[in-house]
């Protein structure tokens, strides 16, 4: 049958997988030593998991549709390139915002800003350990072991910040053998009463190959109010990987959109614990590749305490050859009696040959909880863009407007304007060729 390997062909795969995975880790801790060598304690203890943990094998489960090989292959340095403001101007978010700007992974003291309100924004000092991983996995230990400034931020108890906290993200290519490689790593601490928002954008400075590593991690504190926003737009030959784990207190509310708009490669995981009562979340995301670019979004929830609500809604719009992936799971622990958790995938197919892959999943083990899960995989109904045509609207502008309307649950909920807008403008020029 076609697919089947004999014995012997699928020995031969794995040992080609295991010598190419050795000469990556071979590679990478050649990275660990230029980054870091002895001086940072949180580095050396990730890539010591790394190490543990190691690249997938053959036909990994978790893997089999994320695409390494070509990754592995490839020879990767750190750059440390300078930008002007006008440059960087033409790269961020026209917002009013506080903000903080890394090149290549490199904290850039000009381009960011003198002044971040409440927010008090510091650099790991090497004896520093972050908090430990909620769900470990190969690429957050790479990216842990590799950022080469990694930022810690504060914001003391019982405050509210008047403007979102920026983190604007760009990396570039060069014409060189050796592929730059960029790894961006935040902590942020809410304290008690406090609300936040926390805008996270990823761009390329050119049209170059490039390997973008990042991590986020939130902790959010009892009666607090977190609201993120990821926007995710680097260039057609970029690889981005990224892991963010948010802690959630008692009685708080987080708010989590991301809009994952394009890279050759994108794999994308959040990983959340609920450990306080009376709190909610509401977790979110937009996928869209095209071409052939492929996006895998992954997200991991634990409910371990009662009376906890959870929300997610994850679309997909899959245009041309590309290839799409939702995995997601939620955990809900004896202790969390009364748990609302709901889970949905919807998918709109435009290209004939792009690909969807869904599971959503639930392991409970308690009574006295609601909890669902449900994927939907349609195209654009013929009945609407005949309802549309029929009032006299052109067929692409009808199927636009179908498209737009699709991501509009994702995009209402967006705040300040000036955000919503932005975003906005980058799903126009996704879909400029639909």
């Amino acid at each position: 049958m076609v697919g089947l390997l004999t014995n012997n062909e699928k020995k031969n795969q794995q040992a080609k997988f295991s010598a190419l995975n050795e000469k990556a880790m071979a590679h990478f801790a050649t990275l660990f030593e230029k980054r870091s060598g002895s001086k940072s304690r949180h580095a050396a203890i990730h890539w010591e998991k790394a190490k543990q943990v190691n690249l997938p094998v053959f036909r990994h489960e978790d893997w089999r549709y994320t695409p390494l090989q070509s990754l592995l292959m490839t020879q990767y340095n750190f750059a440390k390139k300078n930008i002007n403001e006008t440059t960087c101007k033409s790269l961020a978010l026209s917002i009013d915002a506080y903000r903080i700007v890394l090149v290549n992974g490199w904290y850039n003291t000009i381009l960011s800003s003198i002044d971040t309100g409440p927010f008090q924004v510091t650099l790991l000092e090497n004896q520093d350990i972050l908090p430990y991983e909620i769900k470990s996995e190969i690429f957050l230990h790479i990216t842990e072991s590799l950022a080469t400034q990694p930022i810690i931020i504060y914001l003391p108890k019982n405050t509210i910040a008047k403007k979102p906290l920026y983190l604007l993200n760009i990396s570039s290519g060069n014409n060189s053998k050796e592929m730059n490689i960029s790894q961006y790593r935040y902590h942020m601490t809410l304290d008690t009463n406090s609300t936040a928002q926390v805008i996270e954008h990823f761009v390329s400075l050119n049209d170059q190959a490039h390997f973008t590593g990042s991590r986020l991690t939130v902790k959010v504190g009892n009666n607090s109010k977190y609201q993120h926003v990821k926007l995710h737009h680097e260039n057609s030959q970029a690889q981005y990987f990224s892991h963010n784990d948010i802690l959630i207190g008692r009685d708080s509310k987080v708010l989590s959109n991301s809009f994952l708009l394009g890279a050759k490669l994108t794999r994308n995981q959040t990983s959340i614990k609920m450990e306080g009562e009376n709190s909610t979340l509401l977790l979110n995301s937009l996928l869209s590749p095209k071409n052939t670019e492929i996006i895998d979004v992954r997200t991991y929830l634990e409910h371990n305490i009662r009376n906890c609500e959870s929300h997610q809604l994850h679309k997909i719009i899959g245009m041309d050859s590309s290839i799409s992936v939702f995995n997601g799971m939620i955990k809900v622990s004896k202790n969390a009696l009364k748990t609302n958790s709901q889970m949905t995938n919807n998918t709109l197919l435009l290209g004939n040959k792009s690909e969807i892959n869904t599971k959503p999943q639930l392991e409970i083990y308690t009574d006295d909880v609601k909890c669902k899960h449900g994927a939907t995989v349609g195209h654009i109904n013929d009945e609407e863009i005949f309802y549309l045509r029929s009032r006299g609207i052109k067929y692409k502008t009808a199927k636009y407007m179908i498209i737009i309307a699709f991501t509009a649950e994702l995009t209402e909920v967006i705040s300040p304007k000036e955000l919503k807008q932005a975003v906005m403008i980058n799903i126009h020029e996704r879909l400029t060729e639909v």
